[in-house]
């Protein structure tokens, strides 16, 4: 069976890896000219470390990322510290290492990519039009080129053209708040392994250290949708005057082709993601705001069931369907709560987020032990039963 994935990100690839190792003949279409990830960092949590090591490159991209060794939540501005948490602890607890990957994207892209045959993933081919025709699909791209498949996967992110040519123009939903995303030299006051979220009124700045002496870092600001500066470092740094050091310094020595904006959006769940053989994982699928760290990470976990669910069942289209209903409670789940928690979390009022901030310091310590390795603890489980891979033509 012929599969034809369209995107090359983060889901895209590791469905192109756990799809071949089922059997299936795989070609990948990429808009973009060349291989990249713009952007900037990316944890991985467990759950999908996990997810990489069923497809058998787990090993390569721990060897480019940076294990969590500590993590705090600060308020105030980051200059009071609610909770503090060790990598070490979460690994005993759960039995994974490291319990968190820092990873820049750029390098967790390439090290999938490396895992592909040369051919199979093909760029500068922007996918327009996506058609079925008894047991085929058509796909068709804007520099004239067309493909037909056994099956067509959408992994071409939130705004997906296999999405739109499946249920037509679908506007995402904005949270309410921006975000500027930046990857800088790490000071020297800031240890490697560290992972810190640091909250005001309406704000957020969250810092991810990466390897090679490397920061990630995120800006949240509550804002009109759609708002854009000539100068993007000068208002961010603007909006994050006076926070506690290193943010100051981390914005200044951000190089501006490093710096990115973007509003934070998502889709509310549905249920149905495919159309006869043709289906749709990741942010194409289930697109999340970033507050649970676990938008990549669920692409990761798709890939694993989507390749299991083909290759149990000899009807394409039952298989998407039964792939769907496997992922559909848990990133539904993820999707909501995501949203809720963005939403406390840009409070803005005095009152309130004093009052939020004074019970995080209480229910922190307590209880995040046991709330932040939720997700993480999520296994999608093997390819096959017992971890056996099929081989082409079995």
């Amino acid at each position: 069976m012929r599969v034809v994935v369209i995107g090359s990100g983060i889901g895209g690839l590791a469905a192109a890896i756990a799809l071949r190792k089922m059997g299936f003949e795989v070609t990948v279409y990429e808009r973009a000219p060349e291989l990249r990830e713009v952007g900037a960092g990316i944890s991985l949590w467990a759950n999908a470390l996990r997810s990489l090591d069923y497809i058998a490159v787990g090993d390569a991209v721990r060897a480019v990322s940076l294990p969590l060794n500590r993590s705090e939540m600060r308020a105030s501005e980051g200059r009071r510290v609610l909770a503090a948490f060790s990598g070490e602890y979460f690994e005993r607890k759960l039995g994974v290492r490291p319990f968190v990957a820092m990873v820049h994207r750029a390098e967790l892209v390439g090290a999938l990519a490396n895992f592909l045959p040369a051919g199979v993933a093909r760029y500068g081919f922007e996918c327009v039009g996506v058609q079925q025709t008894g047991e085929r699909v058509a796909v068709r791209f804007a520099n004239g080129h067309a493909d037909e498949a056994d099956v067509v996967i959408g992994a071409d992110g939130i705004k997906s053209a296999v999405r739109t040519a499946l249920f037509g123009p679908q506007e995402p939903r904005y949270a309410g708040y921006t975000c500027w995303r930046g990857v800088c030299p790490r000071p020297a006051n800031l240890e490697a392994g560290y992972i810190g979220e640091w909250w005001g009124r309406g704000k957020r700045f969250g810092i991810t250290t990466l390897p090679r002496d490397r920061v990630y870092w995120f800006a949240v600001h509550n804002a009109p949708p759609s708002r854009s500066s000539p100068d993007e470092a000068a208002a961010v740094a603007e909006r994050f005057r006076g926070w506690a050091d290193p943010v100051p310094e981390l914005i200044a020595t951000t190089p501006p082709d490093r710096l990115v904006h973007n509003d934070i959006l998502d889709r509310p769940p549905t249920k149905v993601w495919s159309v006869g053989r043709v289906g749709l994982i990741g942010d194409a699928a289930h697109p999340t705001t970033p507050n649970l760290g676990q938008g990549g990470c669920m692409a990761i976990e798709d890939a694993v069931a989507l390749a299991r669910s083909l290759a149990a069942n000899p009807d394409p289209a039952a298989a998407l369907t039964a792939f769907t209903a496997e992922r559909y409670p848990r990133t539904a789940g993820i999707t909501n709560e995501s949203w809720r928690f963005g939403k406390v979390a840009q409070w803005e009022g005095r009152v309130s987020c004093r009052v939020r901030d004074r019970v995080l310091g209480v229910l922190l310590p307590v209880f995040g032990s046991r709330t932040f390795p939720k997700h993480a603890a999520f296994d999608i489980g093997p390819l096959l039963a017992g971890g056996q891979e099929r081989k082409p033509g079995e």
